[in-house]
């Protein structure tokens, strides 16, 4: 090997003398500037900067594999005859780690382009093969320049001494610069990146604030700012279903309740009464869990916020994942803490989204941060909106409880039991693990061990009446996981061992083995609350109706004894046994269409809590000719709605909140002799708990 001038050089030196694209200069100087965009990437915090030094170092990266490995091929070729020295050891050991360092980030460029997310332990090769590679490249390309004397040839003593420490100069000079600017494209890139500051936003001209400062209140939600987030911010639920990363889940949140919390009509028809009796900021009061996205952006005012971005996304992904804290006192009290964007985030064009989404699977520390599920996978995220409150702001009077299954459930067996291994929390039950589709489990999922299942997004519980009144997304699969939910049909492998077997309301009806003709007996419906969390029935019961419907037949199957049936205009006839609660307004009138402004007190509830029963009695006469023998059939309806509701929100229109039979019984009870007649109905209830008497829908 010989340099320009024709003289021969040392095999382990020749290689200073290259240029052009194959020189060790270029080389050099953009695996230095991989080292320090790596080392910046690691420890400097998450910034438009960051973020430019990501792009460019998996550009650079792929663009030096095929030049470093000629040029590597070309060192080795020179130098492989050389004696075994340190310098010879440190070459070899650079080149495996950094081979293992080109190989996983190859793996992680891969990923980060085209699959759901980058492997954490490829992440972590990747950073530490670096890491290790410095020590041995430094050892090999930085020795102390030596004399040359070898041989006795003087040209090359002098060529050591001279015109080699000259091509070094020249070599580091064009390293030096290469990755000089490189970095400064980093950075001069970082600093005329605006990022749109949507973490905050002004409240509209003419915004009302009757409740003081706050521009949220009377809601309890707030965001850490304590101003309103731009909707953009909040309505962005899409983005995670078309990232490719959470598709699955998104496509169940779109069937759930979460999702059209603020479509709901229930909802519409029950805040569109509230404004117009109180005024529009009182609709407030309501937004902070049904219409998040139009509360934190200010668009709650002199509408119902139908027009507001993101109206159609209830509660939407943001919303639910980006709660900085909640407070158990309900009533949507929760902080909202924007999450932190990413380079093009808000941005339109196919180009910009997929350069985000590149980011935040090559980079996804702040998204982690951001979205972080140690609150979410917690109890007490579900209380700030499943427990709530009505005060003197709201009905003029003072502070009532209303619905509250988040204390229903931490009072009770399932969180109370005394052996740690029989409690079940909300999650476990409401979102409760399935099978990742085609064994691509959520990157989440991953990082708290659940291998290749996922939480489900339905949130399946107990409204099966609106999905097909709005024709929501997958409204028939809803409706179906909704019923095959509340009648106990679904198995959860992962609580299998503590959660019971069967109905999760379960009813029997008893009575006595034989009759007499003309005797007055005794029939009873135990009706136990066998695997709700909470206590049965739960949410508005004011709304909600959940009753007993027991009929006895005769041989001939004429009905001789019924109660619980339904009057023409749909309501539930007198005197039968309903799970429900009455409210009352100041002037003592009942609550029926869930004007809860109005709402002062609660003069009668019958629930049953979480492993307890409740005990109805019924008393006949038993037929003087009656055909037996006589079939007895008990069956636990339960419905959305009651009729009342339905015809507010609905008038004129006979609308029917549809009803699931949640479980059944039957009894057989032998008569002595056949003949035919009808018997009288008496009903009266017994208290197994909490009961405290019969009322029905009149």
């Amino acid at each position: 090997m010989s340099d320009a001038n024709g003289t021969s050089l040392p095999d382990r030196q020749s290689i200073i003398f290259g240029s052009g694209l194959f020189g060790f200069g270029l080389l050099g100087g953009a695996l230095l500037f991989l080292l320090l965009s790596g080392l910046g990437i690691w420890l400097l915090p998450f910034s438009a900067t960051a973020q430019v030094a990501v792009l460019l170092h998996t550009a650079i990266g792929l663009l030096l594999l095929i030049p470093i490995a000629i040029w590597l091929f070309r060192h080795w070729w020179i130098s492989r005859m050389s004696p075994w020295r340190l310098r010879k050891f440190c070459a070899y050991a650079g080149f495996w780690t950094l081979a293992l360092n080109a190989a996983s980030g190859l793996l992680l460029s891969w990923e980060a382009f085209f699959s759901l997310n980058i492997n954490h332990l490829a992440d972590r090769i990747h950073l530490w093969s670096g890491l290790a590679a410095v020590p041995f490249v430094a050892v090999h390309v930085f020795p102390g320049v030596k004399k040359a004397a070898t041989n006795g040839m003087e040209q090359l003593a002098a060529l050591e001494n001279g015109e080699l420490k000259a091509a070094r100069r020249r070599m580091w000079a064009i390293a030096g610069g290469t990755a000089g600017v490189l970095v400064a494209t980093v950075v001069v890139a970082g600093a005329v990146y605006r990022t749109p500051n949507l973490s905050t936003a002004r409240l509209p001209k003419g915004y009302q604030l009757p409740y003081g400062k706050d521009p949220f209140a009377p809601s309890l939600a707030t965001t850490e700012s304590g101003k309103p987030v731009a909707a953009e911010v909040l309505a962005s639920s899409q983005s995670c279903g078309a990232s490719g990363c959470h598709h699955t889940i998104y496509d169940e949140a779109r069937a759930s309740a979460h999702t059209w919390a603020s479509q709901d009509v229930a909802f519409q028809a029950v805040q569109a009464a509230m404004i117009k009796e109180e005024g529009a900021p009182a609709a407030r009061y309501c937004a902070g869990c049904h219409d998040p996205v139009s509360l934190l952006s200010a668009y709650k005012d002199a509408s119902t916020g139908i027009e507001a971005p993101g109206f159609k996304e209830g509660d939407s992904c943001v919303v639910c994942h980006s709660m900085l804290k909640v407070d158990v006192q309900g009533n949507g009290n929760y902080v909202f803490a924007p999450p932190t964007a990413y380079l093009f985030e808000y941005g339109q064009g196919r180009l910009r989204e997929a350069v985000t989404h590149f980011l935040i699977r090559a980079y996804p520390w702040q998204h982690d941060r951001d979205y972080n599920l140690t609150l979410a996978d917690n109890p007490v995220s579900c209380a700030s909106c499943h427990k709530q409150f009505i005060n003197k702001q709201i009905n003029h009077v003072g502070w009532v409880q209303l619905q509250n299954q988040y204390d229903e459930w931490r009072t009770g067996k399932w969180n109370a039991a005394a052996d740690h291994s029989q409690r079940l929390h909300c999650q476990q039950c409401h979102m409760y693990l399935v099978k990742a589709p085609g064994g691509a489990a959520d990157p989440y999922d991953h990082s708290i061990g659940l291998g290749q299942q996922v939480h489900n997004h339905w949130f399946a519980a107990a409204n099966q009446w609106m999905p097909t009144m709005l024709h929501s997304y997958d409204a028939a699969g809803q409706v179906q996981r909704v019923n095959a939910w509340l009648k106990g049909r679904v198995v959860v492998p992962a609580i299998a061992k503590v959660w019971p077997k069967g109905p999760v309301i379960p009813i029997k009806v008893l009575g006595p083995a034989t009759a007499n003709p003309g005797e007055r007996i005794e029939l009873r419906a135990v009706v136990t609350n066998n695997k709700a969390g909470h206590d049965f029935a739960t949410g508005p019961l004011d709304l909600i109706r959940a009753w007993v419907e027991l009929r006895v037949r005769d041989a001939n199957g004429n009905v001789v004894f019924h109660s619980g049936e339904l009057t023409p205009e749909n309501h539930i006839e007198k005197g039968t046994i309903v799970i429900r609660s009455i409210g009352v307004s100041a002037t003592g009138e009942q609550i029926r269409r869930h004007h809860l402004w109005n709402y002062v007190g609660t003069v009668f509830k019958r629930s049953i809590p979480p492993g307890y029963s409740d005990m109805y009695n019924y008393e006949f006469t038993v037929p003087k000719n009656v055909h037996g023998p006589l079939q007895v059939t008990a069956l636990l309806c339960y419905r959305k709605a009651n009729q009342y509701f339905m015809d507010f929100v609905f008038p004129g229109r006979m609308l029917k909140s549809p009803i699931t039979n949640l479980s059944s019984s039957t009894a057989t009870i032998d008569v002595a002799q056949r003949g035919a007649g009808k018997a009288a109905v008496q009903i009266k209830a017994s208290a197994g708990f909490r009961s405290t008497g019969a009322k029905g829908e009149k």
